[in-house]
């Protein structure tokens, strides 16, 4: 059987990434009636759904294959929308975060896992092309999601869920029919156990550092990303506005952080393995603390243009360590720490929101966060000097 092409593959990706419902899923709920505080604890029910079903279901794809995995993943997409669609109060909700953070987990690390590895089979690209070309699909993505959501939920959210809802649909047709996995078809399944991990992160303590980096950020970033368009919203932006800015946000900052990163192969790895995050949480800080919406949309881009810049390093340096067979379990674990900082993280915001607005709370957790990625590189300093 031939190997699928690369055209269908970043279709495939981007696709996935096309999500209309993420970029306005705290607005909608805000017309529910939901309260800040109580969108925290919907979007903790989310992640700790994550955090108890993400090594189960990274060893599920690792075992049973990968494609399945993202297939049964969007599957449970749909039925999560229609939940939230159909039954929009608090319990309706948390059914739908629920079932939602199941088919989170079920693709987060396989489909990364299962397009890279057919990516390297067709030997058309390097693992650092991948992963820049991936990223780019991924905002370029969500940033045209976030365009057509906005101008979308002017009129009504049901057409934004219904649209999400048919673009899975042809998303399943493409995996089912046309994604060929030849790398599944031949690969020798391995059993996993938890020592296995375990002892692979002790031998590679540079997977380990990129992973406590990742969850550092995340201590700000998430928690940020998600009030973000409600920030904007009440700021008195008008919800397509909105979806306008969010669109160049995303796209402006994945091209741009593409070119900057050409920038960075003339500078030690060490350097940008510490002062990448570090200098990203400055720009953050400065979104916060500007007392101008234009001056703070500004910071807000230039930060996610920062962590497009360094990312492409983190993920190759991720990456050239992970064996096939082990591949989307480590990305699952990835994914497992993002889910702790949403559990923890996502329902404090929101209170503190409530209490004391905005941009305190965004200052408080962008300081958490820079205090983490200090102590993170003084852990692993022997590991630094490496490169």
């Amino acid at each position: 059987m031939s190997q699928t092409k690369p055209t269908l593959l970043y279709f495939i990706y981007f696709l996935a990434c096309f999500n209309l419902v993420s970029s306005v899923q705290t607005l909608y709920l805000t017309h529910e009636g939901i309260s800040f505080f109580n969108i925290g604890i919907l979007m903790a029910v989310f992640q700790v759904t994550k955090l108890v079903t993400e090594l189960p279901t990274g060893y599920i794809a690792d075992r049973f294959g990968k494609k399945k995995s993202v297939i049964s993943s969007v599957l449970l997409e749909i039925i999560g929308l229609i939940i939230a669609l159909f039954s929009p109060t608090m319990l309706g909700f948390i059914f739908a975060m629920i079932i939602g953070g199941i088919a989170y987990t079920l693709s987060s690390g396989a489909l990364d896992a299962l397009l890279i590895e057919e990516m390297l089979a067709t030997k058309s690209r390097s693992l650092e092309q991948i992963n820049s070309v991936i990223r780019v699909l991924f905002y370029v993505g969500m940033g045209l999601s976030s365009l057509c959501a906005g101008i979308i939920a002017r009129f009504s959210f049901y057409w934004v869920y219904m649209i999400t809802i048919m673009i899975q649909i042809v998303l399943i047709y493409l995996l089912i029919a046309r994604l060929k996995t030849t790398i599944e078809q031949h690969e020798v399944k391995q059993i996993i156990r938890v020592n296995d991990i375990k002892n692979y992160l002790m031998h590679h303590q540079k997977i380990f550092y990129i992973l406590s980096v990742d969850f550092a950020y995340a201590v700000a970033f998430l928690p940020t990303e998600v009030f973000y368009v409600n920030y904007l919203s009440n700021q008195g932006i008008d919800i397509a506005i909105i979806g306008a800015l969010t669109t160049i946000q995303l796209i402006g900052s994945a091209i741009i952080g593409i070119w900057s990163h050409r920038l960075l192969k003339n500078i030690r790895i060490a350097h940008v393995l510490v002062g990448g995050p570090l200098i990203g949480l400055i720009a953050l800080l400065s979104f916060a603390i500007s007392p101008n919406i234009i001056l703070s949309i500004f910071f807000y881009i230039l930060a996610n243009v920062i962590f497009c810049s360094y990312a492409p390093i983190f993920s190759r340096i991720f990456h050239e360590h992970l064996e096939n067979n082990i591949r989307a379990t480590m990305m699952s674990i990835r994914s497992l720490l993002f889910a702790f900082v949403g559990l923890t993280m996502n329902p404090l915001f929101g209170y503190l929101i409530e209490n004391i607005g905005f941009q305190l709370t965004f200052v408080v957790g962008i300081i958490l966060s820079m205090f983490l990625i200090v102590i993170n590189s003084f852990i692993f300093k022997k590991v630094l000097a490496t490169y």
